[in-house]
């Protein structure tokens, strides 16, 4: 029985994802939503021997996405095949800023050095809109349990003009963000029949893939 379970949850833990990422593709209008994952650049070091940081700035690759970096570097690793698996890498100041129409939600996966905090601020055109702090060490009285790669979002009807980054420790690199998205919607979208269909059609696959995995554990 053990195994019939832990086979069920190494299932479940590789189909999940993919399909909430379906769905939120499905739910986003391709017009108005922009994802980057930084991927599409490859990582060149300037010297590869001795690699920094800062061989690779990010200011405005992304300008044709509304999108302009001050204070960000690429990261990451090339791989023989062609893909590439890269972050941004933000200084002690990081600055995403957004040029044109401006977006109402963006979202971001947030990480740090040496298991500190990040400061995240929000503003519009009519100034300052609100802040998130990652977990992570923020001084003797304001520490929680710090955690890779997390979710941090910001919503303003109005529109985000930039959000700036800055670690707590305040050294030469502090954040470093994965997956950035950002939506133009007027509003939150509400699930709808398509969406509906497919979380149905989704589940019945992922219901029917698990049953067939674990009848071979059971055997």
């Amino acid at each position: 029985m053990g195994a019939i379970f832990s086979c069920i949850a190494k299932q479940l833990k590789k189909m999940t994802f993919p399909a909430v990422v379906a769905l939120a593709l499905t739910g986003a209008s391709s017009a108005n939503a922009v994802m980057i994952d930084f991927d599409d650049i490859q990582y060149v070091p300037a010297d590869e021997m001795f690699p920094h940081f800062s061989d690779n700035p990010l200011t405005d690759q992304y300008l044709d996405k509304g999108l302009l970096i001050d204070g960000g570097f690429l990261v990451g690793q090339s791989f023989p095949n062609g893909t590439n698996a890269n972050q941004l890498l933000g200084s002690n100041f990081l600055l995403l800023r957004f040029v044109g129409s401006l977006p109402t939600y963006v979202s971001m996966y947030v990480s740090a050095a040496f298991d500190q905090a990040v400061f995240l601020n929000a503003f519009g055109e009519d100034g300052w809109l609100a802040q998130q702090q990652t977990s992570g060490y923020a001084g003797p009285y304001n520490e929680t349990p710090y955690t890779d790669n997390q979710l941090v979002s910001f919503y303003a009807p109005e529109g985000i003009s930039f959000i700036t980054l800055e670690a707590f420790y305040g050294l030469r690199t502090g954040a470093v963000v994965d997956n950035l998205f950002y939506d133009y919607s007027t509003s939150v979208p509400e699930p709808s029949l398509l969406i509906l269909l497919i979380s149905g059609l989704l589940m019945i696959a992922l219901s029917s893939v698990i049953h067939r995995q674990c009848e071979l554990v059971r055997k």
